[in-house]
């Protein structure tokens, strides 16, 4: 591992939760959770990032650097002037300040670049006990309309079973990831839409049940679920048994009202993916257009749902969102509901069984 690497790193930490925040992209790393006695690092980090080896000169650090979760403004490459997902995966984040309320910590950096006139702010939180780290991205200024993300990875060789909050439809995009078979391959049919996750077609005319990932080999898809209007929180979660963890995020859902489902499972051939990154799964909260054509990309609603985060020139805008692990509960096999309460998250399963959690409820309001 490359150890200067990490010394450019800051870690955050709290009993029975710690992450390295990388200020040189503005990703994290080893995302590590202690809970009864077991740790579990339910994040991914790519196999090229620690290991030296030559990487193409196009590649941007968010990809270089692809770990953990990082804050894409703009999600994507709207502007060809841009690096992949923006200056917040890709600029210098400064550190501003550590500031203590109760038993929480929290760590605020700045964005260096400026992203549609606007200054970016990054606040990071942990408390002792709470298996979440809490993030607020704050824009100060600018103008437009800008496509965000939070882009958090999983890996799963072992498969995850999937669950979310209740959706209104569900998209792939108008275009495969890849259309080229010399360079790779996507599996599911392009452009659809579909009702429920259990039953999404596939370019060959079959069916996947896409709640299970993965679903097939030496394939890269995308999928795009949309949140129902009514909806002021949304969760996503995944139940990784063979690795020992389960990963939920927790979003504002009217700030956030899309999930993004990156699908990368050796479907690559090309440098530096090789096809060798395999099982790895983006739950990717955020306001994105991905998944419409040109002409439903003018409007500003898709289903009463923002595709984009409106900038204010003379205000404020924030981004909300909330990612945490636990190990496996025995007997657990899908998270069927996700409930915020007064100072608690709680996780339930099919089997009935459920666990409450100390969870900082006032991050959302």
């Amino acid at each position: 591992m490359d150890q200067g690497e990490f010394r450019l790193m800051d870690t955050i930490a709290a009993k029975g939760i710690s992450v390295r925040f990388d200020p040189d992209c503005g990703n994290l790393a080893d995302f590590a959770i202690t809970l009864d006695g077991k740790t579990v690092h339910p994040l991914h980090r790519a196999p090229w990032v620690d290991n030296g080896e030559k990487l193409p000169d196009t590649l941007f650090k968010s990809e270089r650097k692809l770990s953990g979760d990082f804050f894409c403004a703009p999600f994507g490459r709207p502007d060809p002037r841009l690096p992949i997902h923006g200056w917040a995966a890709n600029g210098t984040w400064e550190k501003t300040g550590t500031d203590e309320a109760g038993d929480a910590t929290t760590h605020s950096y700045a964005l260096r670049e400026e992203i549609s006139g606007a200054k970016l702010t990054k606040h990071l939180t942990v408390a002792p006990g709470h298996p979440v780290l809490y993030q607020r991205h704050v824009f100060h200024g600018g103008a437009g309309a800008l496509p965000v993300a939070h882009h958090a990875m999983i890996r799963a060789p072992g498969t995850a079973k999937l669950s979310f909050s209740p959706k209104s439809f569900g998209r792939t995009m108008p275009t495969p990831l890849e259309t080229d078979p010399a360079r790779g391959r996507s599996v599911l049919a392009y452009p659809q839409e579909f009702a429920s996750m259990t039953s999404v077609r596939r370019a060959d005319g079959g069916s996947v049940d896409a709640t299970v990932y993965p679903f097939d080999t030496g394939h890269e898809d995308l999928i795009v679920l949309s949140e129902k209007p009514d909806a002021t929180i949304g969760w996503s979660a995944a139940v990784a048994r063979e690795e020992g963890f389960v990963f939920f995020a927790v979003k504002d859902a009217k700030t956030l009202p899309q999930t993004v489902l990156w699908m990368s499972n050796g479907g690559r051939s090309y440098a530096p993916w090789n096809s060798r990154h395999t099982a790895v799964l983006g739950i990717e909260e955020g306001a994105v257009a991905v998944h419409l054509n040109d002409n439903e990309r003018k409007q500003p609603l898709r289903d009463g749902q923002p595709i984009a985060l409106a900038l204010k020139p003379q205000g404020e805008v924030a981004v909300r969102h909330a990612l945490g692990g636990i190990p496996v509960p025995q007997g657990w096999s899908e998270v069927t509901d996700i409930r915020l309460g007064d100072g608690t998250i709680t996780l339930a399963d099919r089997s009935g069984d459920q666990r409450e959690l100390p969870f900082l409820t006032g991050h959302f309001s």
